[in-house]
């Protein structure tokens, strides 16, 4: 059981996100997660399978330990790729001037959700090691939370501003939220 609760540690020493540049934004994403993702849940089972056993006693703390580690590292993942997704979708929205006028509230919003976002991917550039993101301590998860909370009131905020253009012009009905944000961020 030791022989295996330290070699799932040992595997995870190489394991490191795959950090790239994001377009021309100065940023970046992270991929892939997909083998990060299986990686996680396939050492998950195995971590509850060795404490289940009878002769778990001897090294039970430190397994309960990685158990924590290994769950939090998935929470924190699952918040970062969420955030991800939406900030990429909201990111060349707010780089439009006209938007970030008529929109100053989500506009604030989405600059301290960007601002941890480079933040946060700057220094998984500088040390791409997994386990070292997601290392309790940065307290990553909880930072992601609340940005995902913030980008769906940003999110909430916009599309009752799509709703509002549409009513006073019902053609807009017939375009998607897309096409509109693309026809109104290059309006004068």
């Amino acid at each position: 059981l030791e022989k295996s609760l330290n070699a799932m540690i040992k595997e995870w020493q190489s394991i490191e996100f795959e950090v790239k540049d994001y377009k021309t934004s100065g940023t970046y994403v992270v991929g892939g997660i997909d083998e990060i993702i299986s990686l996680l849940d396939d050492h998950i089972v195995k971590t509850q399978t060795m404490r289940g056993s009878p002769y778990i006693r001897p090294i039970e703390k430190e397994c309960k330990n990685w158990e924590h580690k290994l769950k939090y590292a998935q929470s924190m993942l699952d918040e970062v790729i969420a955030c991800q997704r939406t900030w990429m979708y909201l990111e060349p929205i707010f780089g439009s001037e006209d938007i970030m006028r008529q929109l100053p509230t989500e506009a604030k919003r989405f600059q301290g959700v960007d601002t941890l976002w480079r933040k946060t991917m700057a220094e998984a550039h500088q040390d791409p090691n997994f386990m070292t993101m997601a290392d309790p301590d940065k307290r990553i998860e909880e930072k992601f939370k609340k940005a995902n909370e913030k980008l769906e009131e940003i999110t909430k905020g916009l599309n009752d501003y799509l709703e509002m253009k549409r009513l006073y012009f019902p053609r807009f009905f017939f375009l998607s939220n897309d096409e509109l944000l693309e026809i109104l961020s290059q309006t004068k």
